[in-house]
């Protein structure tokens, strides 16, 4: 049965659906509470008592990283569901559209893609005030021009389709055409990108939360705990090293599962 599957969407899967399922069971896997000291046991490297160690406070590392995984991981599913939401939607509208809305919105898109992200990013975290909320929000709306540029030409070759055509002269309405035939066939588009964009979402959150704009404490989240770990790295390398490998694994099972999504979904590949 796997054997009818791309390898990489087999690996992306069982990376992926393992890092979900043991940060949703955080309550039950964690051996401490997240943001109870050990105060025997500052800085320790790992030990049958603390199997990831513990940081400065003597918090346990592997019960943070347990917790920090649904901070890390909601706020990228966040960040996705916003941007290629928003960024599908209008895209296949303005393509649908034509004229001279899709000129119009198309030369605000280059506008918007012309200035780096990173740098709006930080500007418009620094003024909303740092939490995971509002980083949901800013990297969400900033990927919004890069996604509906790329939903936009998805529906420029679907809107050329002889079905459309036909149920243009059937008289189907605009709200129709969208709702019922474009953003159907964009489906296996969008859930293919989305998976992939994960992994991108995912080291965005991180570094952002790494600068402080993010996750404020005591709260766990992977990023955040990197920044608390980077002045004893030299010696006391598991309170930022684990965290940096938690982001690192659940990037790569996003990227694997986009690139095995789209050769399951691509019908080039069915001679496979």
């Amino acid at each position: 049965m796997i054997r009818r599957y791309p390898p990489a969407l087999v690996a992306g899967a069982a990376i992926t659906g393992f890092m979900i399922v043991v940060s949703l069971a955080a309550p039950w896997l964690s051996p401490w509470p997240p943001n109870v000291p050990d105060v025997g046991a500052i800085l320790e490297p790992p030990s049958w008592r603390h199997p990831a160690g513990t940081d400065a406070l003597g918090r346990d590392i592997l019960s943070r990283i347990l917790w920090g995984g649904r901070a890390s991981l909601g706020v990228a599913i966040g960040i996705v569901a916003l941007s290629v939401g928003f960024g599908a939607l209008l895209g296949a509208a303005v393509a649908l559209a034509g004229g001279w809305i899709d000129t119009l919105v198309m030369r605000l898109v280059d506008i918007a893609l012309s200035i780096p992200a990173i740098v709006v990013a930080l500007a418009l975290s620094a003024a909303l005030g740092p939490s995971l909320g509002n980083l949901v929000l800013v990297l969400g709306l900033l990927g919004v021009p890069f996604n509906l540029r790329l939903f936009r030409s998805e529906t420029l070759s679907l809107r050329e389709r002889p079905f459309i055509a036909a149920s243009r002269a059937m008289g189907a309405s605009f709200a129709a055409l969208l709702g019922r035939h474009i953003l159907p066939n964009l489906a296996p588009v969008i859930v293919t990108f989305a998976s992939a964009a994960l992994g991108s979402a995912l080291v965005m959150a991180s570094a952002l939360s790494f600068v402080g704009l993010g996750a404020q404490p005591p709260t766990a989240e992977w990023g955040a705990m990197i920044f608390d770990g980077r002045t004893t790295i030299m010696y006391e390398w598991w309170c930022a090293v684990l965290p940096g490998l938690a982001v690192a694994i659940s990037a790569l099972g996003f990227i694997l599962l986009g690139d095995g999504l789209r050769d399951w979904l691509d019908p080039r590949q069915e001679a496979r």
